[in-house]
């Protein structure tokens, strides 16, 4: 999401078989945010006036839909949360074990590697933090063995400490 100052936040990272614009298909208004594909996908547009013709055959499609949007709300409160209540290093934990969810690959036990390059402005922007912030933890991290770096990629090394850092 770009804010009108041109700050940037990226909200989350969804998966296969995610929705994007359900908003927009309940009340009409322009999007909210902007979607942008990490790896390469398969997408599938439907127009307002598809969505209710569809809608009017199988009018059960707003179940679905609406617990699509309370997913997506109880998520925001849990973002909204972490932003008021956590340290820096607690909302830079929860953005990484969010990124070791969706990309990350168990090498070794414990060990988690995060098979998708990230640069820190990107990193920063997750967790809702200044870069310089960021980088105070990440190197915090890397000197006591918490985080790693390898070939661009980060590794958790002590996964532990990080849920530990990312609770409310």
């Amino acid at each position: 999401m770009v804010w009108s100052s041109g700050a940037e936040r990226i909200l989350a990272f969804l998966g296969r078989g995610a929705i994007v614009g359900e908003l927009s298909i309940i009340d009409g208004l322009p999007r909210s945010a902007t979607v942008a594909a990490v790896r390469d996908a398969v997408v599938s547009f439907l127009s307002c006036a598809e969505f209710e013709a569809f809608a009017d055959k199988h009018p059960e499609v707003y179940k679905s839909l609406i617990r699509v949007l309370a997913e997506r709300l109880r998520e925001t409160d849990t973002v909204v949360a972490a932003g008021s209540f956590l340290s820096l290093k607690g909302r830079v934990a929860r953005t990484m074990l969010e990124l070791a969810d969706h990309f990350g690959q168990e090498v070794a036990p414990g060990r988690i590697v995060i098979r998708q390059k990230i640069g820190q402005n990107d990193l920063a922007a997750m967790a809702g933090i200044a870069r310089e912030n960021l980088t105070r933890v990440l190197n915090d991290w890397q000197r006591d063995k918490v985080l790693s770096r390898l070939s661009g990629y980060y590794c958790l090394e002590d996964k532990t400490q990080l849920e530990h850092q990312a609770k409310l």
